[in-house]
């Protein structure tokens, strides 16, 4: 276990180590910190020349179009597809001399994938915003996640997933009929949030699998609580949504504000995928946290509310408070669970938003209230101090995490 350079000089003044074998350490735990520094350098560098080829590849073929014959545009983008997944697992696992290099090369393949898809759509006049190319690239990405367990395919894949989403929940809906479902939005991803960390938590079935796991549980929490911050504006759930639900100028406008059947099945169908998800989780702790109860119970809660939200609207602000309380509820509890397990990704996460919610909501209580220059002056005070105070909790909590966990 790699241990700091303060323990190392706190164990050799109180002697449990001897001069030998401090320096024998701190030599130790500097090439270690070398080493780890390096290989981030490498994994940026690799993933960014990674995009910028897969970038060139699709450039060339765009610029050439017209040129290029259909059957050439074919073996091109088919070619360098599973060229580039073959040249990674070439570096990667059968030479393993450029681990890092081929694990972007097979990230790039899985790009290009998505190229090809889009691409060959285009040459067959295949209507190209079709929420199916989307679920093609998701579906032919997700047994890379598996097969070489890489966190940034899982991170493409949990991105594709919610692009297919709101792609899939407007087919066929003209922006006229779609405006109700438009504003419903963030209730849908509200509960696809929990119904992907909920199947982030299965992934705990496998060891090999926790990194993925962790990305999945991760993006469901970021999707989740980015969906809650939305709903507690009037725009997205209090008064002003109601008024634009009654609104005769609408209506006389042509616009729907009403959601649309194929919006509410929709809605119906991730709910009970993430019920049925978070009620396995419950029962049998696959991801074996001590905050397991805790964490199904808030799954339960919101989608809960989600669907109460949804079909049970009120004219007044009283969704408005809800939501308030519950992502402030969220956020706290993100805090707590990452100080219990020494998660800095968590706090960090649970601090941004809190920032997040004191900054927007001083905005929304004291704009009218306050002289415009005080207004300022104490909003400056509270961001400047503010944000003093949780840099310094966030350094001293992360340096007390690396230290237990023998990182540095």
């Amino acid at each position: 276990m790699m241990v700091d350079k303060k323990q190392i000089e706190q164990w050799l003044k109180e002697g449990t180590i001897t001069k030998a074998q401090a320096k024998k350490m701190l030599a130790d735990t500097s090439h270690y910190k070398k080493e780890r520094s390096s290989n981030k350098l490498i994994v940026a560098v690799s993933t960014i020349g990674a995009i910028l080829l897969g970038i060139g590849a699709i450039l060339f073929i765009a610029s050439n179009w017209q040129a290029i014959p259909n059957t050439i545009k074919m073996l091109i983008l088919v070619g360098s597809t599973f060229g580039a997944y073959y040249i990674g697992y070439l570096f990667r696992y059968q030479k393993k001399n450029l681990p890092k290099v081929g694990a972007s090369l097979i990230f790039l393949g899985a790009l290009l994938f998505g190229a090809t898809v889009f691409l060959v759509a285009q040459i067959y006049n295949i209507n190209a915003n079709n929420h199916t190319l989307v679920l093609i690239w998701l579906v032919g990405v997700l047994p890379l996640v598996y097969a070489f367990a890489s966190v940034p395919i899982a991170v493409l894949s949990s991105l594709l997933f919610y692009i297919w989403i709101g792609l899939f929940v407007f087919r066929n809906i003209s922006l006229t009929r779609g405006m109700g479902d438009l504003f419903s939005l963030p209730v849908l991803y509200l509960v696809s949030g929990v119904l992907l960390f909920g199947v982030g938590a299965l992934h705990y079935a496998s060891d090999k699998l926790n990194n993925i796991a962790r990305t999945y549980r991760i993006a469901g929490i970021k999707v989740g609580i980015t969906s809650l911050f939305l709903l507690t504006f009037n725009i997205f759930s209090g008064k002003n949504l109601a008024e634009m639900r009654d609104s005769s100028q609408l209506a006389e406008w042509g616009l729907h504000f009403g959601t649309t059947n194929q919006f509410t099945i929709s809605l119906v169908i991730f709910s009970v995928l993430a019920i049925v998800i978070t009620i396995i989780n419950l029962f049998f702790n696959i991801s074996k946290q001590k905050t397991n109860i805790l964490e199904n119970s808030i799954g339960f809660g919101l989608i809960a509310l989600a669907i109460i939200f949804f079909f049970f609207p009120a004219t007044t602000n009283i969704y408005v408070i809800i939501f308030n309380l519950v992502l402030t509820g969220i956020i706290f509890t993100l805090l707590f669970v990452g100080y219990n397990n020494e998660d800095i990704k968590l706090v960090n996460i649970g601090m941004f938003w809190l920032s997040v919610l004191i900054v927007v909501r001083y905005f929304d209580w004291f704009w009218d209230l306050l002289p415009r220059s005080l207004f300022f002056i104490i909003g400056g005070l509270i961001l400047v101090l503010g944000g003093i105070a949780l840099e310094k909790k966030r350094r001293q909590l992360s340096a007390k995490f690396n230290v237990r966990n023998g990182k540095k």
